[in-house]
């Protein structure tokens, strides 16, 4: 899993997620797949089990915008979620962020006495806009050695509305397009590892990238940096909105918890004036 900097134009889109997860409940956890048998340890070999079903949720802050997300991933025909094999996954998620921008204009002017009407005088106004989303991909795991890779496309869904409208803002509405995900994972060695996450939507003309790098200060605890990338249908030309920051990842056998923060805003010319501190947090259960 997609929220907007500047004047909030950031979303997740990466392993994004949603509030749907409820609905896949359907999944029981009697789940079997046929596996080879030299696929099964040997009796005294004490490994760790691990589910074929995994779920996550998360929240994201930022200045003025708030973002709550979920999801859900199975693997139908795999032994476990970290074998190879083919992925369904849903998500989605509903947030809201603020931006200023002038007043809708008053009456003024006399056309009768040529009295054009100006902008000096316009005030701003503080508007506020609420977005959901969802997305339902089909994707495929594969591990290449010390490179774990996967691959989604689908169907997205992006719901944008005005709590109050802005007359120089027609983009509201729902838009319903196709969405493609690519999320690669290295370890470098057995202290470090690097991830990149990329994905596009033609929802809403949406790019997102994010890339981490790890050190494992204890084998079940990381901490790195983070940079982010994302682009949309309400960003101008030659702009685009940035993060940079921190991030901690603490992982169990079925789990994880990582939290980020650092600082965020809209680059343009590679020039970014106005910054902002944002903080995430994500939690990640398999079963």
């Amino acid at each position: 899993m997609w929220p907007r900097w500047g004047v909030g134009e950031w979303w997740r889109s990466v392993t994004i997620a949603g509030a749907v997860v409820a609905g896949t409940s359907f999944f029981s956890a009697n789940h079997v797949s046929a596996q080879p048998l030299t696929d099964v340890p040997p009796a005294d070999v004490d490994v760790p089990v691990y589910g074929w079903r995994e779920t996550w949720a998360g929240v994201d802050v930022a200045h003025d915008q708030w973002l709550f997300y979920s999801g859900l991933t199975v693997a139908p025909a795999s032994r476990d979620i970290y074998s190879d094999g083919w992925r369904l996954r849903i998500g989605g998620g509903y947030g809201q962020y603020g931006y200023d921008g002038l007043a809708p204009r008053q009456p003024c002017g006399d056309a009768t006495k040529n009295d054009r009407c100006t902008e000096t005088d316009r005030p701003t106004q503080h508007y506020k806009v609420s977005r959901a989303y969802a997305e339902l991909l089909l994707g495929y795991y594969l591990r290449l050695g010390a490179l774990t890779a996967k691959a989604f496309a689908g169907a997205s869904l992006s719901d944008e509305r005005h709590l109050v409208v802005d007359p120089q803002n027609d983009d509201d509405g729902t838009y319903v397009g196709a969405k493609g995900v690519l999320e690669l994972w290295l370890n470098l060695n057995e202290q470090t590892w690097t991830s990149l996450d990329l994905s596009y939507a033609t929802a809403r003309d949406e790019t997102s990238a994010r890339w981490r790098a790890g050190w494992r200060i204890e084998p079940q605890l990381s901490i790195g940096p983070e940079l982010r990338y994302d682009k949309n249908i309400e960003t101008a030309d030659g702009e685009w909105n940035g993060r940079a920051g921190l991030f901690v990842r603490y992982e169990w056998t079925g789990g994880e918890v990582s939290l980020a923060g650092g600082w965020s805003g809209r680059i343009e010319d590679w020039k970014a004036p106005d910054m902002s501190p944002y903080g995430t947090l994500n939690v990640l259960f398999q079963f």
